[in-house]
């Protein structure tokens, strides 16, 4: 599961120290799932009536006391909660992989001392869960950054820092409705959908500009890494009459390929690649307050 690094001007726990947290994020997930399919294998055979993970526990306790100390107080006619294990592992999986999801939302957009007001829509992004759920764990994710460079904000799209090298990607819409886009100039493309033209502005733009700001940060740090660009789309068509500058395009007749050969990826994390990565976030917009002091860090990886 690729690591949320980035999320728009919010604040990270990343940029607090790149080096520990990756690594962090890694074991923690592994040591939990570990922890959690044990106990559902140990559910299904019979041998465990329930012993839950520990934020499971917690909650699964308040429920309980607050069913005791309403049943006894009001005598209200209501049901002892009752926790469900998912019938298949590939259930379990996704159960886990959505719970993931809802932590790494928490990690990219809160510190230990600071959090920012996370806007709800990114909980139901499907886009942006799709990439964090399917790459692997040293794929670091940056979404919707926006930079600061000499007092100038410069908004991007997605960015991934690989161990062997950063992706600039340009996402074209997509719908269920089967979609043509073509190269028009360097400004603008067509889109033919549902038997409509419409014009839109090029997304080489947007992937130039995020090129040029992350050379311009590696520059400044004095770090060299391959930077690629690619234009991509699962689902829809693109055409091209002349190749595009060293840019990648990534449509239906190629996106398995390029995909299933990036979710293979084994190679572990890299030290420069998490100095790149730093670099960048070094260079990113930041938007927070001071952590309530009655707010609790009540993550599902514990950090203690």
């Amino acid at each position: 599961m690729a690591q949320l690094i980035k999320l728009q001007d919010y604040i990270s726990r990343y940029e607090s120290d790149i080096f520990q947290y990756t690594g962090q994020f890694i074991r923690f997930k592994k040591e939990n799932y570990s922890s959690i399919h044990e106990q559902w294998q140990q559910h299904l055979s019979g041998d465990l009536i329930f012993d839950e993970p520990k934020e499971e526990k917690e909650n699964s306790s308040r429920l309980k006391k607050w069913w005791r100390r309403n049943k006894e107080k009001e005598d209200i006619d209501v049901e002892e909660p009752v926790i469900h294990w998912p019938e298949t592992e590939l259930e379990l999986k996704h159960q886990f992989l959505d719970k993931v999801f809802a932590f790494q939302l928490k990690w990219a957009s809160s510190t230990l001392q600071e959090v920012s007001f996370l806007d709800k829509m990114y909980e139901q992004d499907e886009r942006l869960k799709y990439f964090l759920q399917r790459f692997p764990d040293t794929f670091l994710i940056l979404y919707q950054p926006i930079f600061k460079l000499k007092n100038a904000a410069v908004e991007a799209e997605v960015i991934i820092v690989t161990p062997a090298k950063i992706m600039c990607l340009s996402l074209l819409e997509n719908s269920d409705d089967e979609a043509y886009y073509e190269a028009v100039d360097e400004r603008k493309w067509n889109v033919v959908e549902n038997q409509e033209e419409r014009t839109i502005v090029s997304p080489m733009i947007g992937l130039k500009r995020m090129e040029k700001t992350i050379h311009s940060i590696l520059d400044l740090k004095g770090l060299e890494y391959p930077v690629e660009k690619v234009i991509l789309s699962e689902s829809h068509h693109v055409t091209h009459q002349q190749k595009l500058y060293k840019t990648q395009v990534i449509d239906s007749k190629n996106y398995q390929q390029w995909f299933q050969e990036h979710r293979r990826t084994s190679y572990p994390l890299k030290h420069q690649q998490l100095k790149i990565a730093e670099a960048l976030l070094q260079h990113t917009q930041k938007t927070s307050i001071k952590r309530p002091v009655w707010e609790d860090d009540d993550d599902v990886f514990s950090e203690e």
